[in-house]
């Protein structure tokens, strides 16, 4: 039976799903600038990787609350990095975005809702629980003796 703090829903989303986004493309049409910055991004990603799921599936619900706090803020500087790049006229003209500033700024917008939520507790509190074979997810209940 694995341990969790999280519900169900956000320790599918950021213990699964969102390590599963750090594949990334071969860099096909990239200037070699660019396929740098990407490729390093991604090697950074890949290092915090392991620490997103020791951070997921900890048993201490202050470690999972602190790991989606600096990751919430952390959404914001990618965010703020994908405008420096591409400047105010396309940022604010979604019209004019491709597929990686689109994925750039809205996987981290919801990303980012779905960590506030969660640490105001909308999918469940954070707190420890047992996950058996039932997937019942609920605390156990002590037996009086």
């Amino acid at each position: 039976m694995a341990r969790t703090t999280l519900p169900t829903f956000p320790l599918i989303v950021f213990g699964v799903i969102e390590l599963a986004l750090l594949y990334h493309d071969d860099g096909h049409g990239f200037s070699p600038e660019a396929l740098g910055v990407t490729l390093q991004l991604v090697n950074a990603l890949l290092l915090l990787a392991p620490m997103a799921v020791v951070a997921c599936f900890s048993r201490d619900p202050a470690t999972a609350k602190g790991y989606l706090f600096a990751v919430a803020l952390a959404d914001y500087g990618h965010i703020y990095a994908t405008y420096r790049a591409v400047g105010a006229d396309v940022f604010f003209n979604s019209s004019l975005w491709n597929d990686m500033v689109g994925a750039n700024i809205a996987s981290s917008a919801v990303l980012n809702v779905l960590r506030l939520l969660t640490l105001l507790g909308v999918f469940g509190p954070v707190v420890a629980r047992d996950r058996d074979a039932d997937g019942g997810g609920k605390k156990k209940k002590k037996k009086a003796l």
